[in-house]
């Protein structure tokens, strides 16, 4: 095409050269409103700390922020 060509972004790849979409690697993903230049990302680590608290009417939970986001 025209213009200079431009690395996949990270956890993408291509098959040929000069390909016009990088797809993600195995185990990443990129959202169907993603540009197609975004990089893939995977899902999150499992919430750390899970504590739950029930009641007559309601349960609550709260969690850390996982470490791997």
């Amino acid at each position: 095409g025209e213009g200079p060509c431009s690395p996949c972004p990270p956890n993408s790849r291509t098959t040929s050269g000069a390909a016009m979409v990088c797809t993600c690697r195995n185990g990443f993903f990129r959202a169907d409103t993603d540009p197609a230049d975004s990089a893939c990302t995977s899902v999150p680590s499992a919430p750390r700390n899970v504590i739950s608290n029930v009641n007559e009417t309601s349960l609550v939970l709260e969690w850390s922020e996982p470490q791997d986001t």
